[in-house]
């Protein structure tokens, strides 16, 4: 990173309470970024800090703050920022969603729960997401949006631990994408976009559920929960002969099959990439 203008923090500039300042920042950094060729920028986080005797995470400087309207405020227009900086030649996902302020433990490490009503999340965790996604302005709406390993009661019911995280719970992830907030943001192309599949938090789910990790499984239950674009971040299977270039090439060799012979999971495909069935 040298030679590269020394940001401040997202919660830096919570604490301006302006959003100039943080479409500023944004603009800097989207510059840069694409400047070096970078075209893909997995940011900025959209949490709300909630107060740390609430949460086992808290996030620290890692957030703009702890009012969501304010949090939705800053986090458009550093957005807008990147996009003017980059020449709107940037896509954007902002994290981490529907938003992991209140999780029981480290999402990194094991899949965490949000134990809160959906009347409850749209109060904190969501009112962030809808700013980015509902706007008049297309230089302050998102490109993408980043999907937590994480169980949410709002969605889901009755938490147990062979539960999936909405990131690969179809029923969850469709539900919450259906609200009117996202709606059209969807329709335009917005892009649902996992988080690493080859996580803990992944692999200790599946263990826990009694099976083995497999990544061109893992990657077909991603997807086929709703996710457009996956995240093979450390995608290594159990196998120690199987290194990571060789699972990626395995995911793609069984996606192509998998295209070619699966009406339903082509048709799946031609939407997430935006184009009509069979064009491939």
């Amino acid at each position: 990173l040298t030679g590269l203008t020394a940001a401040p923090s997202y919660m830096a500039l919570g604490a301006t309470w302006n959003p100039a300042d943080s479409e500023a920042i944004g603009q800097i950094v989207g510059q840069e970024l694409s400047a070096m060729g970078v075209n893909l920028l997995l940011g900025p986080s959209l949490d709300a800090r909630t107060p740390p005797s609430t949460s086992v995470l808290d996030p620290g400087v890692n957030a703009f703050g702890g009012d969501p309207y304010w949090v939705g405020e800053l986090g458009r227009a550093y957005i807008s920022g990147l996009h003017t900086g980059s020449g709107n030649r940037m896509v954007v996902v902002a994290k981490h969603f529907p938003g992991r302020g209140d999780s029981d433990r480290s999402p990194e490490e094991e899949v965490a729960t949000v134990r809160k009503s959906l009347e409850q999340l749209k109060q904190v965790e969501l009112p962030p997401f809808f700013a980015i996604t509902d706007s008049t302005e297309a230089n302050m709406v998102v490109d993408g949006l980043l999907v937590s390993h994480i169980r949410y009661q709002g969605f889901q019911g009755n938490i147990r631990a062979t539960t999936r995280p909405v990131s690969l719970d179809e029923s969850a992830l469709s539900t919450v994408i259906a609200l009117p907030e996202f709606v059209t943001w969807r329709e335009n192309g917005g892009l649902i976009v996992s988080d690493a599949l080859g996580s803990p938090a992944v692999r200790d789910f599946y263990s826990q559920s009694g099976e083995n990790f497999s990544p061109r499984l893992v990657a077909r239950d991603a997807f086929l929960a709703g996710n457009d674009l996956l995240y093979l971040g450390n995608i290594i299977s159990e196998n120690p002969d199987e290194d990571a270039y060789t699972a990626t090439t395995g995911i793609l060799d069984y996606f192509a099959q998998q295209y070619r012979t699966d009406r339903a999971f082509a048709q799946r495909v031609d939407m997430s990439i935006g184009d009509e069935p069979g064009v491939i």
